[in-house]
């Protein structure tokens, strides 16, 4: 059993990470050329009026689940379209390519209809080697314009054989001599199809059909066009041409809706196979839909191949695997070569995901049903995702595995079998429950891959409402012990524990599970929507992210200063040291700069970004700066962050706290959340002379948060031990009010200039200081931003100036002058009833997770 185990992980091992030459594929398209491609055109060949149904195939729903995952957004088009856009194009192209393990590209550079491709040369800095395939029609579409144009000015109007012959073969003959170029191809099968008429030697005919084209060349509306159909006629005669000269040709097949689909048939070219039987064909597409005659052929021809790609962009999973499965019936397994007919960025990483998935899951059957072994399916993955075109094209490249990227830039499966072979053995599949506990199931790194990751983990439905004291169900919150739910792993979130090696770390989405005894049964369909569970932190937080990105056209990141005490004892409280803040003698005193360092090096490891440290102002506190995130995934970093912090702490025999106000009469614990927005559509961003250099959406966000602050500290002071920090004096901020740079406020505004039109711009963030680590970040985070967005919908305006002094320090009279007239909350049950009484937040969390967190704070 171990040897099978460990064949299996080989196996997948080499799915995954195994270097790939693509076989056929196309420039990609300038960043001006793709700006004009709707996303649709990356999984269909359709155009026009038909886009408007690509949205309804399998094959896209799978892509935008994956696109999404890339680019770490909710799974829709229209999201995937708008991270985009805030990208360079070259940053598109790295983010696509890095993933994919693609060693060399065959760049095949006819497919120009939209313009603006990228020269091979482009290509070097996204892969190792580029080489080229020379589409042999639009090389002899090219001079038969030049020559019609040519003759057609003159009065003699006559265009004989040898003048399209001689330039059209010295043209080939360089081709064939160069360097870059590895092959020729033919898009025969899109044009008059694969029925070839061998002996097209009739000069006379020929000379006849050039004279027809010169005649009628000045009166054709679109000259290049209508050379383009006279190639119908002559591309018998070039064909052939080109194998006389070519060793290796690629033949297409996957033609348009103009096309009749039986001239598509591989087995159509059996006489010119047979007439070069030493010229190499290689049937592109896998001749799609007529895979297994391309596998007959080339198990009958020693000189026939077949390619598979545009299969895996364009065809659903259960057609890929068919396909495949198809071809290895009785297609020799040296025969088979992987490519992915990319043209778009998007294109070559899809393909390749899809590819490896597909290869990796029909070789698995392919060993269960007895038909190869471990070791010969390792054999036949090597070879149809490297060898085979590294022999045919005559290369000799060297493999360079993939393997020794993070796992972190690999995805899904891959992330998975790349962990395994780190030693990871368990899996704690996690989440944030409503009163701020984190809990895991710890899982065996198998169970979770082959079972876990596509069918969850079932869980009492009352988990994510327990309160912090019992694990008990209460009443009057919204759920009882019955019912149960799902565990759905964010693979996004699969992160290595450093601090502990055998485990790995993933965030879990809730998700509803429907048995007949919920009234819901059978009602609803399977959409995500539908089966989101209201209780769930992240969900509720990704939604309302969905919502302002749909409705205000704005992106979050977040980043969080992470304060915490480190404990020698805690009967009484023994802090490490005594230190003031950012004080050198801090990293002297006891082990704490071997801790901190620890702590940092092993947030760093797991992709946390972490732009300082230092000890802070009470005794035995320090802080960590985060970097910034989107909004999801800076909660999730917190989660890791946070157990990270216990965990490090533990180990060096300290405990490490972040309770808001360890010690009486010092600063407090804090976990100040640093908030910034970005208008998509900069063009439509308004600026005014505003005396604040704030443009109106940014005012009108610290408004509404101003507005719904008493309801937001029900999540962001969610502790009565919490309301012991919010005080005067004490660096938090007990009055209602903004500032900017003040930290007696709030919130504080944070500025930076920048330089941008009419020099109006500015880099802007907001600090929220009225937050601590007892708190949910994902309904902390949930509610800040649905209260500004509030704010910006409704246009609310800021009615006082920024607070540059201590309120605290103000009298009545002085403090009314400045518009300030409210404390911040007194305690847990002032801010709970505000939440109740929040028609806004209600609305943006759910009634549900209100009325469950209420409850269980209550």
């Amino acid at each position: 059993m171990t040897n099978v185990i460990y064949d299996r992980e080989a196996l997948l091992r080499t799915v995954s990470t195994f270097p790939l030459i693509d076989n056929h594929c196309h420039n990609i398209l300038t960043s001006d050329a793709s700006s004009i491609c709707p996303l649709e055109v990356f999984f269909s060949d359709a155009h026009g009026d038909a886009l408007k149904d690509v949205r309804q195939i399998s094959a896209i729903k799978r892509g935008v689940r994956q696109l999404a995952e890339l680019y770490n957004c909710p799974p829709t088009l229209d999201n995937i379209k708008q991270v985009r856009n805030l990208m360079s194009y070259n940053d598109i192209c790295i983010t696509c390519f890095k993933p994919t393990g693609i060693q060399s590209l065959f760049l095949e550079d006819g497919l120009d209809a939209l313009g603006g491709l990228m020269n091979v040369e482009s290509h070097a800095g996204l892969v190792d080697t580029a080489r080229r395939i020379v589409r042999i029609e639009s090389v002899a579409e090219k001079i038969l314009y030049d020559l019609a144009k040519s003759v057609a000015s003159t009065n003699q109007k006559v265009l004989n054989f040898a003048a399209l012959e001689e330039p059209l073969k010295k043209q080939l003959e360089a081709c064939a001599k160069s360097e870059s170029v590895v092959a020729f191809k033919s898009i025969v099968a899109c044009r008059p199809g694969l029925n070839i008429f061998c002996n097209p030697n009739n000069n006379d005919d020929v000379t006849s059909i050039l004279g027809n084209l010169v005649s009628d060349f000045d009166s054709l509306p679109d000259k290049k066009g209508s050379v383009r159909q006279v190639i119908r006629i002559l591309i018998d005669y070039i064909l052939k041409l080109a194998i006389d000269i070519a060793i290796n040709l690629n033949i297409t097949g996957f033609g348009g809706s103009d096309h009749d689909l039986i001239e598509f048939n591989p087995l159509l070219l059996r006489p010119l196979i047979e007439e070069y039987p030493n010229a190499k064909f290689v049937l592109l597409h896998a001749a799609y839909p007529y895979s297994r005659q391309a596998g007959y052929l080339a198990s009958v021809y020693s000189n026939v191949y077949v390619d598979i790609g545009l299969v895996f962009p364009l065809i659903s999973a259960s057609g890929q695997q068919g396909i495949l499965r198809e071809l290895l019936e009785i297609c020799p397994s040296n025969k088979i070569l992987f490519s992915t007919d990319g043209h778009y960025p998007e294109s070559f990483y899809m393909a390749v995901i899809r590819g490896r998935e597909a290869l990796g899951k029909v070789l698995l059957e392919s060993v269960e049903n007895g038909e190869f072994s471990y070791e010969e399916t390792i054999n036949v993955a090597k070879q149809i995702m490297f060898e085979n075109s590294n022999v045919l094209y005559k290369l000799k490249l060297t493999p360079k595995q993939t393997d020794d990227k993070g796992y972190r830039d690999l995805s899904g499966e891959q992330k998975i079998v790349k962990l395994k072979k780190m030693g990871v053995k368990f899996v704690r599949l996690g989440f944030l429950e409503c009163s701020n506990q984190y809990r895991f199931h710890v899982i065996p790194i198998d169970r979770f891959q082959n079972y876990i990751t596509s069918n969850g983990l079932t869980v009492i439905r009352a988990l994510t409402a327990f309160p912090y004291y019992a694990d008990e169900v209460l009443e009057n919150i919204g759920v009882t012990t019955t019912g149960e739910l799902l565990l759905k792993p964010d693979l996004n979130t699969l992160t290595h524990l450093p601090y502990n090696p055998k485990h790995a770390d993933v965030q879990a989405f809730f998700e509803n599970k429907l048995t007949p005894a919920d009234p819901q049964f059978g009602k609803i369909d399977n959409s995500p929507e539908s089966l989101a569970f209201p209780l769930c932190p992240r969900t509720c937080l990704k939604n309302i992210i969905d919502a302002a990105r749909r409705d205000l056209g704005i992106t979050f990141l977040i980043g969080t200063e992470l304060e915490f005490v480190l404990l020698k004892d805690v009967a009484p409280l023994v802090p490490v040291d005594y230190t003031v803040y950012a004080a050198a003698s801090s990293f002297r005193t006891s082990n704490s700069a071997e801790i901190l360092d620890k702590m940092v090096e092993s947030l760093q490891e797991q992709g946390i970004e972490i732009e300082q440290f230092h000890s802070e102002g009470a005794p035995g506190q320090f802080e960590i700066v985060t970097g910034p995130e989107s909004p999801l995934t800076a909660a999730d970093k917190i989660v890791v962050a946070r157990q990270t912090i216990y965990e490090v702490a533990a180990q060096a025999g300290v405990k490490a706290t972040f309770v808001p106000k360890p010690f009486k009469g010092q600063a407090g614990t804090g976990a100040h959340m640093h908030l910034s927005f970005k208008e998509i559509d900069e063009s439509k961003k308004i600026i005014d002379d505003h005396p604040s250099g704030l443009s109106p959406y940014e005012r009108s966000f610290i408004a509404g948060v101003l507005h719904h602050i008493k309801a937001i500290c029900a999540f962001s002071l969610p502790t009565d031990h919490s309301y012991t920090r919010v005080i005067d004096n004490c660096w938090a901020g007990s009055w209602i009010c903004w500032s900017v740079e003040n930290r007696e406020t709030p919130i504080r505004v944070c500025y930076r200039p920048k330089t941008g039109p009419g020099g109006k711009y500015l880099d802007v963030h907001f600090e929220h200081r009225f937050v601590d680590a007892t708190s949910n970040p994902y309904l902390v985070f949930s509610a800040l931003i649905a209260s500004g967005v509030d704010g910006i919908k409704k246009g609310m305006q800021l009615t006082n100036n920024p607070m540059l002094d201590n309120p605290a320090a103000l009298s009545n009279e002085e403090r009314k002058k400045q518009g300030v007239t409210e404390r911040m909350p007194g305690s847990l049950s002032d801010t709970l009833k505000a939440l109740r009484e929040d028609k806004v937040l209600i609305g943006a969390l759910g009634e549900p997770m209100i009325q469950c967190y209420t409850g269980v704070k209550e």
